[in-house]
């Protein structure tokens, strides 16, 4: 897939909240840009105060079943993101570039980085 066909599929950002997408509603928005282009390549909206307040609550109602949740069984979550992180390390290589402007050598050596902080916490059982 080239980055560009990626940025055109990709105009609408929402907010996830509780683990489910939120429609945008009527809210402001500001431009996303490409930072090697200029090209406006998304619009983000701009939440409202409620929104945060319903955010904070579920990572809060979230974070109790987390933390209850045996070690070992988050350790097999983590090597799962782990396994799909690599699975798809050229499509986030490409959004790092697509996002930051960076470039493809730079942007892999980050994804390769949040691989290895993935990888450490994998290590939670030891």
């Amino acid at each position: 897939m080239k980055l560009t066909d990626h940025a055109k599929r990709h105009k609408e950002v929402r907010n996830l909240i509780g683990g489910e997408w939120q429609k945008r509603e009527d809210l402001p928005t500001e431009p996303v840009y490409d930072p090697a282009t200029a090209e406006v390549i998304a619009q983000t909206p701009l939440s409202k105060k409620e929104d945060v307040e319903r955010a904070v609550r579920a990572a809060e109602e979230a974070f109790s079943g987390w933390s209850s949740t045996p070690v070992v069984e988050r350790a097999r979550i983590l090597f799962r993101l782990k396994m799909l992180m690599e699975e798809n390390f050229d499509e986030l290589s490409s959004l790092v570039t697509l996002e930051n402007g960076k470039d493809k050598k730079d942007a892999s050596g980050e994804v390769r980085r949040a691989i290895e902080v993935v990888e450490f916490a994998c290590g939670m059982p030891t």
